[in-house]
């Protein structure tokens, strides 16, 4: 095991003298991401299984469905009683520091093995080839003394790799040929098999949950800085005007709160914006990239729980952004045409982006919490019912992508409804969730809340300025 590119592989193949050969026999059919290789000993007188599993990769989103399937071929084998001798884990010498996805790796691999399994585990350093003997010895050491400290004291051991057929061998013979009774399962065969517990409740599983956590709020700071770059490039402050459908009041609070979370003046109609269309289309892009990045993190953590409604909200969400960027530079190839619209009025094409991104807020919030404690029935239906109105959100904004335009023309009245509809949907389940949140949680719910507030006005603002301008053309 080890991360991608350590030279797992390459080790397998330097074992058995040529490459790929596929799984082997009477084990549990591999995937493909997951090879199993036998091959007869050299003393002659028994045979070993080399297994080459996935690494974790750098993105969160792949690390779920990679542990997944280490689990599943873990927990098979285990339940037709095949046991591992040992582990080998690898870990690139031309590594310059310890961060990131080795460390990463290295947690998921603790935790996956479990302590009493650190005596059968050989730390395996490879690409010595790549790095001065000098400047190789001083970063083992330094993995030996800190990284590796724990797990050396409880029994590992330390091997180089340096890509022969015979020091492939040497760390082979490592392992201790242990007869099969006297082997042990790993941690997570036993959590999953022996206390039953689903993936996302193992230590290992826990792991990649709490990596993602720390994502979710980071992108919460990333959601409010990217507004404020958005409020300031977009096009010239709007009008609020308000129909009867809405309260007025809680409209016009929810706007000057969202006011003093921005930057001062933001909507301020005395003030001009004076970015260019070019920055503000590298604001879209940045905001669209967060979007993006947060709905696949959700949507893996949903697939890794098993939420179905969540997973029902975020698939348009991510349809939406993703046509977001289709409809985006088309935008700002028009920015420049003379509009029917008066000036002063907001594109819908703005608050698309604001709708979404509210989502993404409002989908990290309850999945942080989904893996905390499990969804309410209240809280579910609440879900489905903005999952729905983003279905039908999807669908406007992806004829508007069709049409490549992200002009309001394309827009109709029932196209606008939707949209509000939906705005007001999340708003609700934002009621419905906010008295189950950790105090931590509930800034970030009250900025989606906020900005939902302003994109419903900002909607309707725009729905009475398009009947303002079909009466004045009517007129002439």
């Amino acid at each position: 095991m080890g991360p991608i590119g350590t030279g797992k592989s390459a080790f397998i193949d330097c074992a058995v003298g040529r490459p790929d050969t596929g799984a082997g026999h009477d084990l549990v059919s591999c995937t493909k991401e997951i090879r199993a290789v036998r091959y007869p000993h050299p003393d002659g007188e028994r045979n070993i299984v080399l297994v080459d599993m996935p690494g974790f990769d750098d993105t969160f989103v792949s690390d779920t469905q990679v542990l997944r399937n280490i689990a599943e071929w873990l927990k098979t084998t285990y339940k037709r009683k095949v046991l591992l001798s040992g582990l080998l884990y690898f870990h690139r010498i031309s590594d310059n520091r310890m961060a990131g996805t080795p460390l990463r790796n290295l947690n998921m691999f603790k935790e996956l093995c479990g302590r009493d399994n650190f005596k059968n585990v050989v730390l395996v350093t490879t690409m010595w080839d790549e790095v001065l003997e000098d400047v190789g010895l001083q970063r083992e050491k330094e993995l030996q003394s800190e990284f590796w400290k724990t797990m050396i004291r409880l029994g590992s051991t330390t091997r180089r790799f340096h890509l022969t057929e015979e020091s492939a061998w040497e760390i082979i013979n490592t392992i201790s040929a242990s007869l099969p009774e006297e082997r042990r399962p790993l941690l997570i065969q036993q959590e999953m098999v022996d206390e039953h517990k689903p993936l996302h409740k193992t230590s290992a599983g826990k792991t990649v949950l709490r990596s993602i956590t720390a994502i979710f709020s980071s992108m919460k700071g990333f959601f409010r800085r990217s507004r404020v770059v958005q409020d300031r490039a977009s096009s010239p402050p709007r009008r609020l005007r308000l129909s009867r459908s809405y309260s007025s009041s809680t409209i016009s609070t929810h706007t000057s709160q969202s006011s003093s979370l921005m930057t001062k003046g933001s909507y301020s109609s005395s003030s001009r914006p004076t970015h260019t269309s070019q920055s503000s289309s590298h604001s879209y892009r940045d905001a669209l990239g967060g979007v993006i990045t947060t709905l696949k993190l959700a949507h893996s953590v949903a697939e890794f729980v098993r939420i179905h409604c969540l997973k029902e909200a975020i698939v348009p969400s991510l349809s939406i952004a993703h046509a977001i960027e289709v409809i985006a530079p088309a935008k700002f190839a028009i920015h420049k045409r003379n509009e029917l619209l008066p000036q002063g009025i907001a594109e819908p094409h703005h608050e698309l982006l604001r709708l979404v991104e509210n989502a993404a807020l409002l989908i990290g919030v309850i999945t942080e919490r989904a893996q905390e404690v499990r969804l309410t029935m209240e809280m579910k239906t609440a879900i489905s019912g903005f999952a729905k109105d983003l279905k039908h959100a999807d669908g406007i904004v992806q004829d508007m992508a069709r049409r490549s335009s992200g002009t309001g023309a394309n827009l109709q009245d029932t196209d606008l409804r939707t949209l509000t509809s939906c705005a007001e949907s999340m708003r609700h389940a934002c009621a419905v969730l906010r008295p189950k949140l950790s105090p931590d949680n509930r800034p970030a719910l009250f900025r989606v809340d906020v900005g939902l507030a302003g994109v419903i006005a900002a909607l309707h603002d725009y729905n009475l300025a398009r009947c303002d301008v079909s009466t004045e053309l009517m007129s002439h």
